[in-house]
């Protein structure tokens, strides 16, 4: 007894000692205490179940038609582009018309000294009456007899080279003014007041921009679907968008691109548009059944593929692959849906494909268009077209 004491009054036993007194006492409350009857928690279980039943809210979409458009990189051009030669030589005397100013067909861009020209013309003229006197009187005295085959034939031959030599001399006269062959715009002048040009030397280049033409490359995996006169629109650098009709496609491919040329015609009446304008090009390629949706509601399965969460009539989830036609501000477009389908809108990732849901419906879902302007596309979307539609 005397030993219990002594140990008890030294500290660490005592706090050894009350430890284990509450150890035994927490072990006992479990002997104590009878652990809950299963078949009375069960009923609290199943009443929280309902709380955690799945819901989503879905909407009811349809397919519209969709035009596909491919979009290729352009450029604009000249309709039509001259280099003004000229076909006399000597000095430039006159330039009526300056850089950069549209002319009409039949207008004096360059004009070059004549020399005497004039006077070998009127000498020409000359010689060609007196050429035409002679052959008559040939003629009269032939019909007496009085003139031989010989000397006829001697008369047509002089009066042969004086109508030669009058042409000659006239058109020598004429192609001393280089005239605009069509209506345009005098874009360079390549000659100066004074200078001497030479036959075949270039006096001005003239651009003919109405119609302006966009111009790019198609590959060959899309030239066959397009038609030519059909509709096209084009977006320049400029922010400007022009529309007109495919006017060519070439029937050869670029050694180097191993793409085809295109060409659409703009009207450009005021000269507005110039040439040499960086864009975009989108010519038709037809038409497909498709549906616009939120591209937030896009999703990948396990197998990486996109897809989108849809509902058949159990309310069970199912996963529907599609593919990506277009996207824009206004949405993306897939196909691959179903006529008319319930898409899922809000929750559709907490739920995976075999959950039946709890569905609320709702008529206009965040960012989807409504049903009456669905299928409304303007002329050129600010789009982004994957695979064979896309960017070229």
């Amino acid at each position: 007894m005397n030993v219990f004491a002594s140990l008890w009054r030294q500290r660490n036993y005592r706090v050894a000692t009350i430890v284990a007194l509450l150890a035994l006492a927490w072990l006992a409350s479990g002997l104590l205490i009878a652990p809950p009857d299963p078949e009375e928690a069960a009923p609290a279980a199943d009443s929280d179940s309902g709380d955690e039943t799945l819901r989503v809210r879905a909407r009811t979409i349809e397919a519209s038609p969709y035009t596909r458009r491919a979009l290729v990189n352009a450029h604009t051009e000249a309709n039509r582009s001259v280099r003004l030669r000229a076909e006399q030589d000597g000095a430039i005397v006159a330039l009526p018309v300056a850089e950069g100013r549209a002319v009409r067909e039949g207008d004096v861009i360059c004009e070059i000294d004549a020399e005497d020209r004039p006077e070998q013309l009127e000498r020409a003229r000359a010689a060609l009456h007196k050429a035409e006197l002679d052959y008559e009187g040939s003629q009269r005295l032939k019909s007496r007899g009085l003139q031989s085959d010989t000397a006829m034939a001697e008369r047509e031959l002089a009066l042969a080279d004086a109508r030669a030599e009058f042409k000659r001399a006239r058109v020598a006269v004429e192609k001393l003014r280089i005239r605009a062959p069509f209506d345009g715009v005098v874009n360079r002048r390549h000659v100066e007041l004074g200078d001497f040009i030479r036959r075949g030397e270039e006096c001005a280049t003239l651009l003919d921009l109405d119609p302006l033409l966009v111009v790019g490359e198609v590959s060959e995996t899309r030239v066959g679907r397009l038609t030519l006169g059909g509709p096209a629109s084009a977006e320049l650098q400029q922010g400007q968008r022009v529309t007109g009709s495919l006017r060519y496609i070439s029937q050869q491919a670029s050694d180097t691109t191993r793409a085809y040329r295109v060409e659409v015609a703009v009207d450009n009446p005021r000269g507005e548009l110039r040439a040499g304008i960086s864009g975009r090009l989108a010519l038709l390629t037809g038409e497909v059944m498709a549906h616009r949706i939120n591209s937030s509601l896009l999703t990948l399965d396990d197998r990486g593929e996109l897809g989108v969460r849809i509902l058949d009539g159990d309310n069970r989830v199912q996963f529907a692959n599609v593919a990506l036609i277009g996207d824009g501000d206004a949405g993306v477009w897939v196909s691959g849906l179903p006529q008319k389908v319930r898409l899922i809108t809000v929750g559709q990732e907490y739920v995976t494909a075999g959950d039946i849901v709890a569905v609320e419906m709702e008529r206009r879902g965040p960012g989807l268009p409504a049903p009456d302007d669905a299928a409304a596309q303007p002329a050129l979307e600010k789009v982004r077209l994957p695979g064979e539609d896309g960017v070229q």
